[in-house]
């Protein structure tokens, strides 16, 4: 026995729904992970620098 048309179609429009959520969770997930890295890598940058400054201002006022 063959399922009528109008069940297939449905079918089918509920495999696109799943396909289009699943695509838009992984570029969701993506993007997520991309800003998490570039706010990690900025955040240790400025305290790589600041720490510096400070290792260097320490530096100055012993040598004089």
């Amino acid at each position: 026995m063959l399922a009528p048309q109008g069940a297939h179609q449905e079918l089918e429009s509920v495999r696109i729904l799943i396909v289009l959520f699943a695509i838009t969770a992984v570029i969701f997930w993506r993007v997520v992970l991309r800003v998490t890295l570039m706010v990690t890598a900025t955040v240790i940058v400025i305290l790589l620098t600041s720490g510096a400054v400070a290792f260097f201002q320490g530096i100055h006022h012993i040598i004089k």
